[in-house]
């Protein structure tokens, strides 16, 4: 991205910064205490932009790499490393340096430091093994083995409802049986980053073994389209076989992230009146938002 930089700004990302502070006292847009405030701030941003992203010259700041701080700010104040105010006024910092840097020209929606109040408030219905089957056998008997597939995978994998429809699953049984692991590309509706799930459960070979005969039949082609067409199709009539049976989806999904939470953590999962101590709760959430698909870790909240 191109920036109206003042030519006699020092490039590097540290000092440029400082100039930029500098030329906004002597133009009387900043104090010198708020300069030196955002100096201070300022140079943890640098920090984080050469660390994390290689980053070290102002002219490669870029939206997304902001957004980024953004969320690993987030990320901190989740941890409680940081207050939200503290985290608020790193953001505030970085898009007033750009700002001036830029005379104005930078325009970017700085991330929200606040998490969504959407935890869960009850267990997951679906860790009810009797209840789950029969909801399978349901589905199985009204809709299709397919989609009674695409339930079993998103209970005992975690995946995603996209990911199950379009899952390779006789490619990920081989993976599973020689690597221990299968590799999925991240994202709710498209091919983001790799991650790698951990197979470590017997019943997930068989649920593999199960849904690579399935789709020996019958395997959906992958595209925007077929996905489009599966929604308005498919799943409305899936959702309220499920809802009769007092599941949903996201309930599949929440109760795999339980079980995972207690195979990393070794205790329950809050919800199920667990306590874990606070390291072993924050590595396992990192894991779970991992596994789930690469969430933000307070997204865990939900499952």
């Amino acid at each position: 991205m191109k920036h109206s930089f003042h030519s006699h700004f020092d490039r590097d990302l540290t000092r440029a910064g400082s100039a930029i502070l500098k030329e906004a006292v002597r133009r009387g847009l900043l104090s010198q205490h708020e300069a030196m405030i955002h100096d201070h701030q300022w140079a943890q941003f640098s920090i984080y932009a050469k660390e994390s992203h290689e980053v070290d010259i102002l002219e490669f700041v870029n939206k997304k790499l902001v957004r980024q701080y953004g969320e690993e700010l987030c990320t901190q104040v989740y941890h409680g490393n940081l207050s939200v105010q503290t985290a608020e006024g790193l953001l505030e910092t970085v898009s007033s340096v750009m700002a001036l840097a830029t005379s104005g020209e930078w325009k970017v929606v700085i991330p929200d430091i606040g998490f969504p109040g959407h935890a869960r408030i009850t267990a997951p219905h679906s860790l009810d093994q009797a209840k789950f089957e029969a909801a399978v056998e349901d589905v199985q008997a009204r809709l299709s083995e397919h989609l009674a597939v695409v339930l079993i995978l998103v209970r005992h994998l975690g995946i995603s409802l996209h990911e199950a429809v379009f899952f390779d699953a006789q490619a990920a049984l081989e993976a599973a049986k020689e690597d221990g692991c299968i590799s999925l590309e991240s994202g709710k509706e498209g091919p983001y980053i790799q991650r790698i799930i951990n197979i470590w459960m017997p019943k997930q070979i068989a649920v593999l073994e199960t849904a690579s005969a399935v789709q020996d039949v019958h395997r959906y082609p992958q595209s925007k389209q077929t996905w489009r067409l599966w929604k308005q199709n498919s799943f409305p009539a899936a959702k309220e076989i499920l809802l009769l049976h007092g599941l949903s989806f996201c309930d599949c999904r929440a109760a795999f992230a339980c079980e995972l939470y207690k195979q990393w953590s070794g205790h329950e999962a809050p919800i199920l009146g667990g306590s874990a101590p606070n390291i072993e709760d924050l590595e396992a959430r990192d894991h779970v938002a991992y596994e789930l698909g690469n969430m933000r870790v307070w997204e865990t909240d939900a499952y």
